[in-house]
């Protein structure tokens, strides 16, 4: 069909002319919160079939080792994924939140071969903390938490991509 920008007043002719040649996505459902919605646009799920949590990204159920997991379930396969096996290569830039218990469940695991995210619900974007951990005897003070992760494996993607497979902590990106 044909192709008409979404407004007048904002120029897009890279991105029109990328709808105009593949395919516009035009429907996404989303839940109420964050995390289902973004792993409903990862799986090409309901929503409400994948993640109906909006659970910390660290819970985990020892007894279910496929689903027993906030985020995606470990069988089910990603967009990623899937767009790497058909030769593309894929990046994953901002928020996750879309699973982090495992390495399977982290971006790298899900198919980005490169990715800068990060992985909790409510970060910081200024200083990329989220929540905190509680300090010793403090009498409930907490120390903020840095959440922006670098994940890559080819020589000249970064830090973490130096020569080495890999996830983590992306040092030296912020204020770290």
């Amino acid at each position: 069909g044909e192709f008409l920008p979404a407004t007048p007043e904002v120029a897009t002719p890279h991105l029109d002319a990328l709808v105009r040649e593949g395919i516009e996505l035009d429907r996404h459902y989303v839940y109420k919160y964050c995390s289902p919605s973004r792993s409903a646009l990862q799986s090409g799920r309901n929503p409400y079939h994948v993640n109906p949590l909006n659970a910390e990204p660290t819970i985990s159920n020892p007894d279910d080792p496929v689903s027993g997991f906030q985020g995606i379930p470990r069988n089910m396969t990603g967009l990623a994924t899937k767009l790497a096996a058909a030769g593309y290569r894929t990046a994953g830039f901002g928020k996750w939140d879309a699973g982090m218990a495992t390495p399977d469940h982290t971006p790298h695991g899900r198919g980005y071969q490169t990715a800068l995210n990060y992985f909790h619900h409510c970060n910081d974007y200024w200083s990329f903390t989220d929540g905190g951990c509680p300090v010793p005897y403090s009498g409930g003070d907490k120390v903020p938490i840095v959440d922006l992760w670098k994940a890559g494996g080819g020589a000249g993607e970064g830090r973490l991509g130096e020569g080495r497979l890999g996830e983590g902590p992306e040092w030296g990106a912020n204020n770290t």
